[in-house]
């Protein structure tokens, strides 16, 4: 189980510094990918820095959490990725519907659902020695 944690916690860890890096580097062409459209050279830092760190925090965290099997350190890529999905709840009840809403909810509930299992099972690992 360790093993399946520590993969789990290296694929959020791959996802989060991949976008994160992304952000950093191109933020208007990751920014579309996100449905974001930057407003001129502040919108573009915006980009470059909110989700740059959302990204790559939780993504370093998960590496770290996964190199080390510290169940701590996934608090909060979980609860990053979880008050995601319930502010696209809320939009989805506030705005409504639109094509393809549904897709970034399932990856964010996938990382939750796999940073979750991987630090109660590091947790676990610790309690046995």
């Amino acid at each position: 189980m360790i093993l399946f944690a520590r993969i789990l916690a290296t694929l959020a860890a791959i996802f989060g510094i991949g976008v994160g890096l992304g952000f950093m580097l191109d933020p208007a062409k990751y920014g579309a990918m996100f449905f974001l459209t930057p407003n001129g050279v502040p919108g573009l830092a915006v980009l470059r820095a909110d989700m740059t760190a959302f990204f790559l925090v939780s993504g370093i965290l998960s590496a770290v959490a996964a190199w080390t099997k510290a169940p701590s350190l996934l608090i909060a890529p979980i609860m990053l990725y979880a008050t995601a999905i319930v502010g696209r709840t809320i939009s989805l009840i506030v705005d409504g519907n639109t094509p393809g809403a549904f897709t970034p909810m399932i990856v964010e509930a996938a990382l939750v659902s796999g940073l979750w299992f991987a630090r109660r099972t590091f947790s676990g690992s610790l309690a046995h020695g």
